[in-house]
């Protein structure tokens, strides 16, 4: 079978591997150039201080803004990509380059991944059809990568220091307005609040007390005033006991008073000329009878009074404790508020503090920071090279395809040329044998496979060197990378 189809054969072969070797050498070839970065964290820091986001956070921000659309038309401007493609629209620029970076970040071991030491390297990777263009672009991005760390950083160091200084404004204000609004809650309901309570419970015991004593002294100074009236009765009989009784009554007004009222009081200074005047006798009985009876009306209204206001303040207070509950609600519901504004204002005040510090460090050099360790080169071979494999599976394919073909055409077409097949055949052995006897048509049809096979090998042979640039004068016509297709 195979010497019968050896020419058909031979031609699905020279023609699969000629495909194969186009296919392979026309292919672009890709380039790849690395960047890596180091974080660089001063020993001199206690890292548990610092409260800013973790490197790892911070990579993926970056990333995201390295990727945006503007900044990588920036960098396409500024790189001069796609000069010779200038029917590609912006999208398929910015997707090329999109697929072509790859940012990997080094975890540093035994570390957490939330703490802000997590982060060892960090690995820019950059895929070209040229040496050039792959270091080009993956140094960009990581020069991209440390000088915009430091910028975000201070600009998230602002933005927070700004927000936590009109916050911690607005709190103080807060707060003031809220004092402002429980003194005069205070103020206003004094005898509700509940600290109040004990106090104006001793103050209504002792206003009791003070009532039943303004009472008894009421009471006193009634009967004296009942004793003066009849005194008159007996005046000219007994004389001298009616002022003998006005005597005693002055001195005990005089005690009473003296207990009762400041030492300088115009009352009690009053009284004791009285008594003065009685005990030298300058005045007459009926002349004192009525300057008494005058003194005891005054005393009276005093203590009337006394006991108005007295009992007025116990109605007041009786009123502010029916109030105490309601009261206490409100002082418990403004408490509270007080209480969450204050825990707030003592948070943004750490806060506020935490990023000072922050800054602090920054502007000493003190901070977590990116340091370029080592920059993207050009690389001397091309990455992800598997031509050697892709020609040999061309190979192995254009022979299989080419057994294939010859084993199909035998089953399209049987013929029994040996005894062995006729027997299987027929299920009789046939009894002679003779060999087929070639014509002078099939030795020239030999001959002429023979040829055209022959050619077949040479022109394949020449169109293989030709494809690899091997003949002087020919250029191949396969699409070889140059500095300016593609990434360049």
């Amino acid at each position: 079978m195979i010497r019968r189809r050896l020419p058909l054969m031979l031609t699905i072969i020279v023609c699969g591997i000629l495909a194969s070797f186009y296919l392979i050498i026309s292919s672009p070839r890709v380039y790849e150039s690395s960047a890596v970065i180091q974080v660089d964290t001063p020993a001199a820091i206690d890292q548990g201080s610092d409260s800013s986001l973790p490197a790892s956070r911070r990579v993926q921000l970056i990333e995201q803004r390295l990727t945006a659309r503007s900044n990588i038309l920036d960098v396409i401007d500024r790189l001069h990509l796609f000069a010779d493609a200038p029917g590609l629209s912006e999208t398929d620029k910015i997707g090329a380059v999109r697929s072509s970076i790859r940012i990997e970040s080094i975890q540093a071991p035994g570390v957490s991944a939330d703490s802000s030491m997590s982060l060892a390297a960090i690995v820019i990777s950059a895929q070209a059809e040229t040496p050039d263009t792959a270091a080009a672009i993956a140094n960009d991005f990581a020069n991209s990568v440390v000088n915009r760390d430091r910028e975000n950083r201070a600009a998230r160091i602002v933005e927070a220091r700004d927000f936590l200084i009109s916050e911690e404004s607005r709190l103080t204000e807060s707060l003031a307005e809220l004092d402002r609004k429980m003194a005069d809650f205070n103020a206003r309901f004094e005898d509700a609040l509940p600290a109040a309570q004990e106090y104006l419970q001793t103050e209504l015991t002792q206003l009791g007390s003070s009532v039943n004593a303004l009472e008894r002294d009421i009471m006193a100074l009634q009967r004296d005033r009942l004793a003066l009236e009849e005194g008159p009765i007996g005046a000219d009989a007994r004389p001298s006991a009616t002022l003998v009784q006005q005597i005693r009554t002055a001195e005990i007004e005089l005690a009473q008073a003296r207990r009762t009222l400041a030492p300088g009081h115009p009352e009690i200074k009053r009284l004791e000329d009285n008594l003065t005047r009685l005990n030298s006798g300058d005045e007459s009985t009926s002349d004192l009878t009525v300057r008494q009876a005058a003194l005891i009306d005054r005393q009276l209204d005093q203590l009337a009074d006394q006991r108005r206001e007295l009992r007025g303040r116990i109605q007041e207070i009786e009123r502010g404790r029916s109030r105490a509950p309601q009261v206490a609600r409100d002082m418990e519901t403004m408490t509270r508020q007080q209480r969450r504004l204050q825990d707030r204002y003592a948070e943004i005040s750490r806060q506020l503090a935490q990023v000072e510090t922050q800054q602090l460090l920054m502007d000493n050099d003190q901070a977590e920071r990116f340091v370029m360790l080592e920059r993207a080169l050009p690389p001397e071979y091309p990455a992800f090279s598997n031509r050697k494999k892709s020609a040999v599976m061309g190979a192995v394919g254009s022979f299989g395809l080419a057994f294939a073909v010859a084993l199909a055409l035998e089953f399209l077409r049987p013929v029994l040329r040996r005894t062995e097949q006729f027997n299987r055949a027929t299920g009789t052995r046939p009894v002679i044998s003779l060999p087929y006897l070639p014509t002078s048509r099939d030795i020239r049809n030999r001959r002429i496979s023979m040829v055209y096979m022959i050619v077949l090998l040479a022109a394949g042979l020449f169109v293989a060197m030709w494809l690899l640039g091997n003949i002087p004068g020919l250029q191949s016509p396969a699409i070889a990378p140059t500095a300016t297709e593609g990434l360049a």
